[in-house]
């Protein structure tokens, strides 16, 4: 249990880095929020603002999730316990979790920086993400439903 509780503690570190990281790239993009004209520019503002602010509410869940098991006892064994599940993880594995998750984020952070460049680009990597989204939702239920 204390291999697990050290795998907690980086977790925690790597998600306030992070935090931190997104918090203060919104608070120096500040003044570029929103300065569009045009549809287009105001929907690519918006999506990046929502996509920063989803990303850093999750962000804030697991590092409120992670600190609540390291402080209790009965939550971290059912933290554990989900994590260690054998039918979760082979669901994970049959529905490539792992890979898609990093084409997820990759498409989305592609998708946050383009915006800023080019419109078609933009468009393309959302509608990118959002197909690569469903294929895996798709892909997680039916392994769900399988086993």
């Amino acid at each position: 249990m204390e291999d697990f509780k050290k795998k907690l503690q980086i977790r925690m570190t790597l998600l306030a880095i992070g935090l931190i990281c997104i918090a203060s790239a919104y608070l120096l993009s500040y003044p570029t929020w929103f300065a569009g004209n045009s549809p287009t520019e105001c929907f690519q503002a918006g999506a990046q603002f929502g996509a920063g602010i989803a990303l850093i509410l999750v962000m804030v869940y697991y590092l409120v999730k992670t600190r609540t098991a390291l402080n209790n006892s009965e939550q971290l064994k059912l933290l554990y316990i989900s994590e260690t599940d054998e039918r979760k993880l082979f669901i994970m594995q049959k529905s490539g979790s792992v890979g898609i998750n990093v084409v997820k984020f990759g498409l989305a952070l592609g998708a946050i920086i383009a915006g800023n460049f080019n419109d078609t680009v933009f468009f393309t990597l959302l509608g990118a993400c959002f197909f690569v989204l469903v294929v895996h939702k798709f892909l997680k239920l039916y392994y769900l439903k399988k086993y």
